[in-house]
């Protein structure tokens, strides 16, 4: 029965609604569930809805009975959620990074009568105009620029959390937020060819060109196929260890960019405890912990870095813990001591970020640096 109803298509799209209800299902009746659990939900229920919105209109055999039933508010529930998206998004990352949700903020007040504003405005219009079986809304595309806008500010709020733990972490695997930065990339990339279907067919509609019709409907269906992939990959990542690093503040900012004069008893300072005392072999090493050590103030500590040496923590402590490895690499008497165990020792925790910064500042993998200085040995 379905398959006279559905094609191959709509199956696809409405894969994203059921996918999205078996991530819910498990997120709800999680016993520490947090904030960012539920909106992430919130995020999923949008796209599965917007999945079932989509087929409910758009399919050839009961879209139009759809269309029918509910005229004239058949686009009122598909353009409010397009309007929320930006802004369960940017929530989300905010709950990932730590950072506190404001509801009564400008923008969100002023986006919420915006969305609703278009929607009235919608409404009226297909009523002033009396075609219900005219199936393109004409204010429908007005809303994504919202949600795109909002999408970036996520974007940016990402990176600017990617650039704090660096400032403060020396080990940042479990701390790092990139998968959800590709994932809103995605999504607002998603909104955006959404946005250009959109407009592309009310061109075609109002300058009866068949061209533009027919690549507002190519570039509408390419963009419902991706949300599913993305939105797993958010469940998947979501869900992994990571540290709160919510008391993170932004001081790292005025020491960047002021000029700092290095105090000559400090440099000597950090450069016992990294070359005599070797504390970057310690995995655990943050910011606080090496300003201690010194007797200085964390924002002393990393205007110094900033300041003087031109880097921050973490590249800072990672470029002594390479070195630390590469002598042991080319000591003869470290042959018989694996790769592992010594950037283990040189206070790396994962393989995979010392094998990236290895080749980032000899060139060479570990491997190969061992080899060639055991021939050259």
């Amino acid at each position: 029965m379905f398959s006279y109803v559905l094609n191959f298509y709509d199956f696809m799209v409405l894969t994203t609604a059921v996918v999205a209800s078996l991530y819910i299902i498990p997120l709800l009746i999680k016993r520490d569930k947090t904030s960012s659990d539920l909106l992430l939900c919130c995020f999923l229920l949008s796209q599965g809805a917007i999945s079932v919105n989509i087929v409910l209109l758009y399919n050839e055999t009961i879209g139009p009975q759809t269309l029918n039933t509910l005229y004239p508010y058949h686009a009122v529930l598909l353009t409010l959620l397009y309007g929320t998206q930006g802004f369960l998004l940017l929530c989300y990352s905010k709950a990932m990074i730590g950072e506190p949700i404001k509801l009564n903020t400008k923008i969100n007040i002023g986006g919420a009568l915006f969305v609703l504003l278009i929607i009235g405005f919608g409404v009226f219009r297909i009523i002033q105009i009396n075609a219900p079986s005219k199936l393109f809304m004409p204010w429908f595309w007005l809303v994504l620029p919202l949600s795109i806008v909002l999408g970036i500010k996520a974007l940016v709020r990402l990176k600017r959390y990617d650039i704090r733990i660096r400032q403060r972490f020396s080990n940042i695997e479990n701390l790092r937020l990139s998968w959800l930065w590709f994932c809103a990339l995605g999504f607002v990339c998603v909104w955006g060819i959404v946005l250009a279907s959109s407009v592309f067919g009310y061109l075609g509609n109002v300058l009866g060109n068949p061209t533009l019709h027919q690549l507002s409907k190519n570039l509408g269906s390419i963009s419902n196929l991706p949300p599913m992939l993305l939105m797993s990959a958010m469940v998947v990542y979501g869900q992994t260890l990571r540290i709160k690093v919510s008391d993170i503040s932004n001081d790292n900012k005025e020491a960047q960019t002021k000029p700092y004069k290095a105090v000559e008893e400090q440099k000597s300072k950090l450069e016992d405890l990294m070359l005599r005392v070797k504390i970057y072999q310690d995995p655990e090493l943050r910011l606080d912990g090496l300003a201690d050590s010194m007797g200085l103030s964390p924002r002393s500590v990393s205007a110094l870095l900033n300041g003087y040496y031109q880097k921050n923590f973490y590249d800072f402590i990672n470029y002594y813990r390479v070195l630390d490895a590469k002598k042991q690499l080319s000591n003869p008497e470290f042959n018989d001591k694996t790769i592992q165990r010594i950037f283990e020792d040189a206070g790396f925790n994962s393989k995979t970020t010392f094998n990236t910064l290895f080749k980032k500042l000899t060139g060479d993998t570990p491997s190969k640096f061992r080899k060639e200085h055991a021939n050259t040995g």
